[in-house]
């Protein structure tokens, strides 16, 4: 690989995905449900795959997401430029499936089919919204590695959305409380200071009207920042990939060595199972407090142990809790399907 003065090297786009990707259903799909976080740190989401090839009427869904609040998001896929009949298809996808969310990924968008998805966005309310991404492939030098790129090309615009549905800030305007604010400015400050020490930790749009952010999601869950009840600020890695089995499996793994992992780490973390519930969590905690009420100085004490914490936990289990996600999805896979051939076999249904 030839490099400049400084070690750097040329970045050139590949013209065509398809020397990556050889076919949508069999190899691009497959690839983006597994590494879904890539494309929803572009947009600012977390995202969850529920399933992929998923039947909706006469066609099958590319790949079926829920975000954080459990909405269904469909992103349906193409290593061609944008035409009608996958227009038709989100369309339909949408309708079967109640979604919130359309995310439609091409290797190139005609200006006419980025113009539907934005007039759809001017003209759908707030229950609905369509993104345009753009995928592409990125190499270094000639013979260098490569790695995928996403752009949006088309989004909503949450502003012109709020002023059509609630005209006047009547009924059903933003209801974000001082708290909520306050919560949300600590947050974005957080994760400024980490993008600043982890450019590739993506920085979330705001959740304004919630306790809490997500982010960096991946085949574990995602990352993210709370403030609970009691006041304390929480740091966690939030392991729900959508399969209570598999999140149990991947939490015992990680809960089976706290000691190992509060040494990589260097702080202290609580694994929290949450009984009843279809999620776990690792996570860190501060003392508790009220940020209405919090000095200058001890705010910027407070932000600087959260981000602090961050990286010490997202460097110590962020590749771990990735790897082994999948190493857990890829043998419950395996576990069903030699299940499903079992109970087809000859005689699988008779007594010895």
């Amino acid at each position: 690989m030839e490099l400049d003065s400084k070690n750097l090297g040329r970045l050139k786009h590949v013209a065509d995905p398809r020397e990556v990707w050889t076919s949508e259903s069999g190899d691009f799909t497959p690839w983006l449900a597994e590494n879904i976080d890539v494309l929803a740190d572009e947009l600012g989401m977390t995202l969850t795959v529920v399933g992929t090839e998923v039947l909706v009427g006469q066609f099958r869904l590319d790949i079926q997401a829920q975000d954080d609040d459990g909405r269904v998001v469909i992103v349906e896929n193409q290593l061609e430029r944008t035409d009608h009949s996958h227009l038709g298809q989100c369309l339909v996808y949408a309708a079967g499936l109640e979604a919130s969310t359309v995310i439609w990924v091409s290797r190139q968008f005609r200006d006419d089919f980025r113009r539907a998805l934005d007039w759809l966005n001017e003209r759908t309310d707030q229950g609905i919204q369509f993104f345009g991404v753009e995928v592409g492939v990125v190499q270094i030098g000639e013979s260098g590695p490569r790695a995928p790129v996403f752009e949006v090309v088309s989004r909503p615009n949450d502003w012109a959305k709020g002023v059509k549905t609630n005209p006047g800030g009547g009924a059903g305007a933003s209801t974000e409380t001082p708290l909520n604010q306050a919560r949300q400015d600590l947050f974005a400050e957080i994760l400024d200071a980490v993008n600043s020490a982890r450019p590739a930790v993506r920085v979330p749009a705001r959740n304004t009207n919630n306790s809490w952010i997500n982010f960096a999601s991946g085949p574990f869950g995602a990352w993210g920042l709370a403030q609970i009840n009691d006041g304390r600020v929480r740091v966690e890695a939030y392991l729900d990939s959508g399969d209570g089995i598999r999140n149990k499996a991947l939490f015992d793994k990680f809960a089976a060595e706290p000691d190992m992992w509060n040494e990589k780490a260097g702080i202290d973390l609580t694994f929290e199972e949450m009984d009843g519930r279809r999620a776990c969590r690792i996570a860190t905690h501060s003392a508790p407090t009220n940020l209405l009420t919090l000095s200058p100085i001890d705010r910027e004490a407070l932000k600087a142990w959260a981000t602090q914490a961050f990286l010490a936990m997202y460097d110590a289990l962020d590749g771990p809790l990735r790897l082994t996600a999948k190493a857990v999805r890829n043998a419950t896979a395996q576990s069903h399907q030699v299940n499903a051939e079992s109970a087809l076999a000859p005689g699988a249904d008779m007594a010895d």
